[in-house]
């Protein structure tokens, strides 16, 4: 039954802090891949290989369908429409 933020339990508290961990992960993650500036006379970063794109866009879109339904589960909130 979804509840307030001070009724969370320590272990329901965690899942949040732990799906958000995921997703921060997951975000830096993907950014590391395609985002990395080049440094100047130094190196070009090399493109990634699809599959590895693949399983990164896989984990960030995993790690937020996981915060939303902790969200939901423990708290009743539906992510803004949009």
């Amino acid at each position: 039954m979804p509840g307030t933020p001070e009724e969370l339990t320590e272990d329901e508290r965690r899942q949040l802090r732990r799906a958000g961990e995921r997703l921060r992960t997951a975000s830096k993650e993907l950014e590391s891949l395609v985002a990395t500036d080049p440094i100047k006379n130094r190196w070009t970063p090399e493109p990634a290989p699809p599959e590895i794109l693949d399983a990164a866009r896989n984990e960030l879109a995993t790690a937020w369908s996981e915060l939303l339904r902790s969200y939901r589960e423990l708290l009743g909130w539906e992510p803004p429409a949009g």
